[in-house]
């Protein structure tokens, strides 16, 4: 799964040119037909929001619903003179025709050419575009500016405030936010708008990732000991965490036999040396106020190795003495456990 993304699409009634191509037939609020000689073909994709855009305003937003995929036939515009296909026809000057190399002409060199064809479907989910999203703004949200691209990627955040501000495309903003993926949220950085809905999604997510433990620490985990906590065989993935044993701040090793797969609460006790595994019996054992707590049924049991020789035991030895040295420590009147990790 990927995150949805936001793309600004210029359509307009009947057909249009664009870049020496003819033939497209656009009806703006149902559906954007583009083929594979168009920038950013590849990258549109189901579930993305758009932007529908003419050259007078902005008609319209929408969730993509599906994309139909084709080939045909279309002809295509080159210079005569030096073969490139980004023409441009002027209405009040002579000739006609020009180029980007500024090359100009009275007519095009014309061929037709097979393309793969692409109709993105939107139609059960366009609204009218917001009031006060302009074409200025939108040219404002977008990511890598080309006046050239039909189809140019824009980043909601930038205008997110005009999509909170009108009812239906509020709805439409919180299924783009429900639609991150917690595998692939991309990273925050310090200018991120304080009020976004969608910028709060991602550092929620980001944070989650956090305590779960770098992604490809916690995928050679599961491939050794399957996606479940190796002590109460919890199988939410939401909730099973990659667990350091030896700190990585102080180790930097990222190895399956660092780590255990843990749950959410009980990874949050092991780091606070409340819970260790014996590197005799690799079993669990217990804080006193843990256990009084109400997780005496884990204490004693061994931990689940898959049919594996387990975590290093040099590694688990070295949490057992903190473990050891804790309840030493904590000899002295009780310690209440934080509420924040009991789970019912």
């Amino acid at each position: 799964m990927s995150n949805p993304r936001a793309w600004s699409l210029l359509a307009v009634d009947g057909a249009r040119q664009y870049g020496g191509n003819t033939g497209y037939q656009d009806d703006p609020s149902q559906v954007y037909r583009y083929d594979s000689f168009v920038a950013n073909h590849q990258q549109v994709s189901k579930n993305d929001v758009v932007v529908i855009r003419s050259s007078l305003g902005v008609l319209g937003v929408a969730q993509i619903t599906s994309i139909e995929l084709g080939k045909g036939e279309k002809e295509r515009q080159r210079c005569p003179i030096c073969g490139v296909s980004d023409i441009k026809r002027r209405t009040t000057i002579e000739p006609p025709w020009v180029c980007r190399n500024r090359h100009e002409f009275v007519e095009p060199v014309r061929e037709k050419v097979t393309v793969e064809t692409f109709a993105a479907h939107y139609g059960e989910t366009f609204r009218p575009a917001p009031s006060g999203l302009t074409l200025d703004r939108l040219a404002a949200a977008v990511v890598r500016p080309n006046d050239q691209m039909s189809i140019k990627e824009i980043d909601l955040v930038r205008i997110e405030p005009w999509f909170r501000d009108d009812a239906e495309c509020n709805s439409l903003l919180k299924k783009f936010v429900r639609d991150i993926d917690i595998d692939n949220v991309d990273n925050g950085t310090d200018a991120d708008p304080p009020h976004s809905i969608i910028e709060a999604r991602r550092r929620v997510l980001r944070e989650v990732n956090e305590r779960r433990g770098q992604a490809k620490f916690r995928n050679r985990l599961i491939a050794r000991y399957g996606a479940a906590c190796q002590i109460s065989r919890c199988a939410f993935a939401g909730l099973v965490e990659a667990a350091h044993i030896r700190p990585y701040a102080e180790t930097n090793d990222n190895g399956a036999n660092n780590g255990l797969l843990l749950r959410s609460d009980l990874h949050t006790l092991f780091d606070l040396d409340l819970l260790a595994i014996n590197p005799s019996t690799l079993t669990v054992a217990l804080h006193p106020d843990v256990r009084a707590a109400g997780y005496e049924a884990f204490d004693g049991i061994s931990i689940f190795l898959n049919g594996t020789s387990g975590p290093d035991l040099a590694a688990l030895a070295d949490r057992w003495e903190c473990f050891q040295l804790r309840q030493v420590a904590d000899d002295a009147p009780s310690q209440s456990v934080p509420a924040a990790i009991l789970v019912e």
